[in-house]
């Protein structure tokens, strides 16, 4: 398959109008099986998230699930891979969930992101405070074992006690540390960083806030090039003047889009239940059953996408920050980019940023 006539986002990071070619599921330097006219278009490289509790009905923190037909929706949306991404639950729970995540075949969900359940009780957000839990190597340690290694990011809190272990064993396993739902001050989150941590979780939400004369957590990321920031583009988490800041602290090549989607993602307004706590969703929006506390997105990464794009971020640099950095989070090399070799996963877009075509392993599904 060639596509052709496009504004295609090469590997070297720059919109060139040129083709895009694939066989039997791979980037080729040519191909002679078809085309796909995308005149007029963007063709970027299909959009990885690495925050999403699921979607469509699917829990990724179920012991059981098939995630197919979550993936199926979100694949028509140009969310070509996923990081299925637990909660703060029991350790047996937590096992439960990371052994149904190692077991699924499909391609698309490419390892864990497990939120908690390290978490301060002092900033929870909408984690269940009875499934919280002081940091512990064994917890990590036997996520990756039970899924087959599969656990690339652990987000937690690194001013608890013990938390300086787990970092350890995280980066001596390669698993990235996302600093998140924390009370860290400035120097906490710096002796973090120094330790190993290079990421912080859902940028703004679930932290000390910014101060000038104690930056806290907040401050030290967004100072700190080591460190890679995720950012919620629904609009419902962070103002578009909060993205400006931060993206404008980071640069794109330090920013990874994320939705924090749940199970009610895509399913519209309603009253849902999530690890047997009642969701509100009301215009969009879902909270807890205190009416106030945000508790996930309803909106997928693609919505996020479509924002940045309103908002005035260029094509090239939301193929960044919601494909390249997302894979580069994951240790992915076959994708993420639209180089010869990787995985045909592509998202061909209209100028209105609108979707046009999306292809996954080279299947067109949309």
């Amino acid at each position: 398959m060639r596509i052709y006539g496009g504004t295609v986002f090469c590997p070297d990071r720059i919109m060139r109008q040129t083709d895009v070619c694939f066989y039997d599921g791979r980037i080729t330097a040519d191909s002679d099986t078809g085309g796909f006219d995308a005149s007029d278009c963007y063709v970027l490289p299909g959009f990885i998230d690495t925050h999403i509790h699921g979607a469509f009905g699917s829990e990724f923190s179920s012991p059981d699930e098939d995630f197919t037909p979550a993936l199926d929706s979100l694949s028509k949306r140009g969310v070509t891979s996923v990081l299925a991404t637990t909660r703060s639950l029991f350790p047996d729970e937590l096992e439960a969930a990371a052994r149904n995540i190692g077991r699924q075949a499909d391609p698309r969900v490419i390892g864990i992101h497990a939120e908690g359940p390290f978490v301060n009780p002092a900033r929870i957000g909408a984690m269940n405070p009875k499934k919280l839990s002081l940091p512990k190597v064994s917890i990590p340690e036997t996520m990756n074992s039970v899924s087959g290694g599969k656990l690339k990011i652990l987000s937690m809190a690194p001013e608890l006690d013990g938390a300086g272990e787990v970092i350890d064993w995280c980066v001596a396993n390669g698993v990235k540390v996302s600093m998140a739902h924390t009370d860290a001050d400035y120097a906490s989150a710096r002796a973090a960083v120094d330790r190993g941590a290079s990421r912080l979780t859902h940028t703004y939400n679930g932290m000390r806030p910014l101060h000038h004369r104690e930056p806290g957590v907040l401050g030290e990321a967004l100072t700190d090039d080591r460190v890679c920031c995720e950012l919620i583009c629904d609009l419902v988490h962070v103002s578009a003047p909060a993205i400006s800041l931060a993206v404008r602290a980071k640069g794109a090549e330090n920013i990874t889009m994320v939705s924090d989607s749940g199970v009610f993602s895509g399913l519209g307004d309603g009253e849902y239940t999530v690890d047997g706590r009642k969701r509100i969703v009301k215009d969009g929006v879902c909270r807890c059953a205190d009416g106030v506390t945000i508790a996930g997105s309803t909106k997928c990464l693609y919505d996020g996408v479509l924002n940045m794009f309103r908002l005035g971020y260029s094509p090239d640099k939301i193929a960044i920050m919601a494909s390249v950095n997302p894979a580069l989070a994951c240790g992915c090399t076959d994708r993420g980019i639209l180089a010869e070799g990787c995985r045909a996963d592509i998202a061909v877009l209209d100028r209105d940023f609108g979707i046009k075509a999306v292809f996954v392993g080279g299947e067109r599904v949309v």
